[in-house]
């Protein structure tokens, strides 16, 4: 698995820290370059609409992995005399070492 990055973040004004794995800070970031919006304003909306019974860092975690799902392309895969090859399953666990 990847080791986890630490960076100081700003959220209003306050600074904290925050660890991600990789993988999950090249999300944010994807998805910062396609909504246009910088890393510092997505986690001010990220901290101010989430659950109060999460911490921030699930929370953009969270935040994260709901944004893919719903915005990535509807895949169907390929299958092989009727069973599934989990060619994306693989693919991903092949990215996250």
């Amino acid at each position: 698995m990847t080791k986890l990055a630490n960076r100081v973040i700003s959220i209003f004004d306050r600074k904290t820290s925050m660890r991600l794995a990789m993988p999950e800070w090249t999300a944010v970031d994807d998805i910062c370059r396609r909504e246009n919006i910088k890393r510092k304003h997505l986690f001010e909306i990220i901290e101010s609409n989430k659950d109060p019974k999460l911490g921030f860092t699930c929370s953009v975690r969270l935040f994260a992995i709901t944004y893919m799902h719903n915005h990535m392309p509807n895949y169907i895969p390929k299958q092989k005399n009727g069973k599934n090859d989990y060619k994306g399953i693989f693919d991903t666990i092949k990215t996250m070492s």
